[in-house]
């Protein structure tokens, strides 16, 4: 349990022995931060930028009226999106602490932290599965003919078919089979039901699938292969701290950019792509009036940048004290923006041309999900010329932009273990191999979603673990705790003691009034129309499987009121007394605003550690060290 005591100047600035703020005998280093903002932005991008800009955004904006859906888009941008976006790495460059640390702004509100924990732990296991499948698909591609190209492989069946064949094909003679759910059972002269090569590749010889998730199958190795590589990468991308996955990400946050942008040219090139633009940005505004349309604009911005899961607390706990947090915020999210929009030029480019090669409309070609990498652009890139080199470049996209956001949820998810032992693990050495052993432990578990179910397990997390729900959930609290527990004015005096400057009213309207009201209306419009998850049209999850995700779900957010309650009937006093004192945030020295002192705020004042990047001799000490500080003593459970 973290000690925690009333401020005095024995305890305070005074007992400090050396300009670094440590014991001139003590060994412990000091908590890492970024060696330069630009280092944070970059990470941040890598971050924030994922496989939703990629195959979620680009569907969801034909769908919805095309250029028409902007406007809800950038509604939600401008007053959900942005707002959470910075309160979220402002927040954790205030607390200078990982995401369990940083809600004791608010400790009432500190499960928070407890359940983005949680959410992490899900994401960590099955995002990487689709980095996995990414360099399968690189690793196939090395080949003068894709083997997604023909239906002259072992995996493919007699219902097999590429463009150019006749779709329904006779057959005379023909087996009964019931091994796989794959296979049609057929009679002399029946008719069997075409499946595209692409989907045989994807379904029988990279998945493998089952019949369902009660039949789990065997483990994939060549998944196995995949995924153990994609963590050894993940690991050592990380294993040494923000200073070196900050230059690390130079490399992968960029390259995704120049292949996307190699990717649009060719895809621009080809014969139909006018089309394919047209259809995605041709603006109906007549969709405007579906409350749909503005349900699908608001999730989109709010899920792609991955608000709720606690990545961007945790990358701005690593920055300086003073560091810039509202324009750096502004800067990333705005990138995120620009790439979903770019993201589906590419994409649909290439639908465009798809379209005219295979003569058939647009709708009928586009996917979103899974389904747009491993089906729709693997089928696009066989109708080029040198399309292996094609293949490549678009998976390693997906590698690199997937990888991104794998290092964030892991440090994320790192981080508050760091700073619950800081004097033993912010050593360089013991760091590295407890991230090691996390990426052990996490791809052991990680095996259970590449058997030949996996894909039933994977989507049961997607839907249920990580879902839309949850996290509209979580930005809510995150609003309510900013807004009004700490309080939306007193967070703007902190941004003005980080970064010199006072915002203007737009982010204090948003976090009390705006972004609560309309995240408040889609948590609820998606409740109310809320249905079980189905695999595809014909197999359906069973009961217990459905039930096993809603558990998922509530193992996180229930965590919320769960460590509220739990601190609310281990402080002592009356209801009110007892809701006013676990509101009370604890803070250090240099968190606390020189307004405060006259104001009547209270605080619990935390004592300096010499580990503490922002001790007081790496800070301006604008506040007087003789002046009286207006403190309660905390509770035992505010002091954990």
């Amino acid at each position: 349990m973290e000690e925690v005591r009333d401020y005095s100047e024995e305890d305070g600035l005074s007992q400090d022995r050396n300009s670094s703020g440590m014991d001139s005998k003590d060994s412990t280093k000091q908590r890492q931060t970024w060696s330069s903002q630009l280092d944070f932005i970059m990470t941040s991008i890598g971050c924030a930028v994922g496989l939703g800009n990629i195959w979620r955004f680009p569907f969801l904006c034909y769908k919805n009226g095309g250029g028409a859906f902007l406007v809800p888009y950038l509604l939600t941008f401008f007053f959900v999106a942005a707002p959470a976006y910075i309160a979220e790495i402002s927040l954790g460059q205030y607390m200078s602490s990982g995401t369990v640390r940083a809600w004791k702004i608010a400790p009432v509100f500190q499960g928070l932290g407890f359940a983005s924990q949680i959410i992490l732990m899900y994401t960590n296991v099955y995002y990487i599965v689709v980095v996995a499948w990414a360099l399968y698909y690189i690793a196939a591609s090395f080949t003068s003919d894709l083997p997604w190209a023909s239906c002259s492989n072992p995996w493919n069946t007699e219902r097999c078919f590429v463009t150019g064949m006749v779709n329904n094909r006779t057959i005379l003679t023909a087996n009964c089979s019931n091994t796989s759910a794959l296979d049609t059972c057929v009679t002399n002269n029946g008719t069997l039901t075409p499946v595209d090569a692409v989907q045989e590749y994807w379904e029988r010889h990279v998945l493998r699938m089952s019949d369902g998730i009660d039949t789990p199958g065997s483990l994939v190795p060549g998944l196995v292969l995949a995924l153990f590589v994609a963590w050894v990468l993940a690991y050592l991308c990380i294993c040494k701290g923000v200073k070196w996955t900050g230059k690390v990400v130079y490399f992968t946050a960029l390259v995704p950019y120049v292949l996307l942008t190699t990717l649009f040219i060719r895809a621009a090139t080809l014969e139909g792509a006018t089309d394919g633009l047209i259809y995605y940005l041709k603006p109906d505004f007549s969709r405007l009036i579906d409350a749909q349309v503005w349900l699908d604009g608001a999730t989109q911005v709010i899920y792609s940048i991955g608000l709720g899961f606690g990545f961007m607390i945790s990358l701005g706990s690593y920055n300086k004290f003073n560091n810039n947090c509202v324009r750096n915020g502004f800067i990333v999210i705005c990138i995120n923006g620009c790439t979903s929009l770019f993201g589906g030029l590419t994409v649909f480019a290439t639908l465009g041309f798809m379209s005219n090669e295979m003569n058939v409309p647009i709708d009928k070609v586009a996917s979103q999900g899974p389904g747009l990498v491993f089906l729709t652009y693997p089928k696009a890139v066989t109708q080029m010329p040198l399309s292996p080199l094609w293949s490549v470049l678009f998976f390693m996209t997906i590698l690199f932009v997937g990888l991104d956001s794998q290092f964030a949820s892991v440090e994320a998810f790192v981080t508050p273990i760091l700073d619950r032992w800081p004097r033993t693990l912010y050593k360089s050495r013991n760091r590295m191999l407890i991230v090691g052993l996390y990426c052990v432990v996490s791809f052991l578990a990680g095996l259970l979603l590449v058997t030949e179910g996996g894909i039933y397990i994977f989507r049961l997390i997607d839907y249920y673990c990580v879902s839309g729900l949850l996290l509209l959930a979580m930005v809510f609290f995150e609003a309510v705790t900013l807004g009004w527990v700490f309080g939306a004015e007193r967070f703007y005096d902190a941004l003005e003691l980080m970064t010199g400057n006072r915002p203007g009213p737009w982010l204090k309207i948003c976090w009390k009034y705006l972004t609560p009201f309309i995240i408040n209306v889609i948590f609820w419009f998606q409740l109310v129309t809320f249905k079980p998850l189905q695999f595809s049209e014909t197999y359906e999850y069973p009961a217990w499987s459905t039930i096993l995700g809603i558990l998922g779900s509530l193992s996180s957010i229930m965590l919320v009121p769960l460590v509220a309650g739990y601190k609310v009937v281990k402080t002592p006093g009356s209801i009110k007394e007892r809701l006013k004192r676990v509101s009370i945030p604890i803070l250090k020295k240099h968190q606390i605003y020189s307004g405060w002192m006259s104001s009547g705020y209270k605080w619990v004042l935390q004592k300096y550690d010499r580990h503490d990047v922002n001790n007081p001799f790496n800070i301006d000490d604008s506040i007087d060290e003789q002046t009286e500080l207006e403190y309660v003593k905390p509770s035992k459970s505010q002091a954990s």
